[in-house]
């Protein structure tokens, strides 16, 4: 069968199982698109999103993906068609946050002229460092929290993927069987339980 007509599940089995060329050819070429958009969103919270930069961040995702036989692949769980997707916005973004933690941008490497005035460097990296220990207790704290509820993992993904990683309801709502106002009612509900027992 013609690997473009391969679910996305099915094409990352193709890609473990049978290793074909043709197949991580298409693994590659359906994917590609979508850590280069996540990579380049994630690093506008910290610079300039430069061609280079965001090819090399993507590179770096995709070994992370491939090294030791696939580990990281082999290990995802898939909890719905679409999961794969999430999965891989995840790394990507993961993949930006720890190349600026090991190299913090300067304002000399800036071309001041092409920022906007939102993405200053000492206010972004702030907001960044403030936001992550904040978005970490209160999933920690959910965690504790949800640990009866069957929809514990999708709605802390949700809560993860809208806090910490910066997707929009509507982008969630893509991932997941659900709407994009049930991914409202999520986070909502969400943050009234950590308002209320986890702040």
């Amino acid at each position: 069968m013609n690997s473009q007509q391969l679910s996305d599940r099915a094409l990352v089995e193709s890609c473990l199982q049978s290793n074909t060329e043709e197949s991580w050819a298409e693994f590659v070429r359906r994917f590609q698109p979508l850590l280069a958009a996540v990579t380049a969103k994630t690093i506008r919270r910290w610079t300039r999103a430069t061609p280079a930069l965001v090819d090399d961040l993507v590179q770096s995702s995709l070994r992370k993906l491939f090294d030791n036989n696939c580990r990281a692949i082999r290990g995802f769980r898939w909890l719905h068609d679409n999961s794969f997707r999430g999965f891989l916005k995840v790394v990507a973004s993961n993949m930006v946050q720890d190349h600026f933690r090991k190299y913090p941008p300067t304002r000399v490497e800036e071309d001041l002229e092409q920022v906007s005035p939102e993405l200053v460097k000492t206010e972004a990296f702030s907001h960044s460092v403030e936001t992550e220990a904040l978005v970490h207790k209160l999933i920690a704290c959910l965690q504790r929290l949800l640990t009866a509820e069957t929809d514990l993992k999708r709605d802390l993904s949700i809560f993860l993927l809208y806090y910490r990683y910066g997707l929009t309801a509507k982008e969630i709502s893509g991932l997941y069987p659900l709407t994009v106002k049930a991914v409202e009612n999520t986070l909502l509900r969400l943050v009234r339980i950590a308002k209320a027992r986890c702040l």
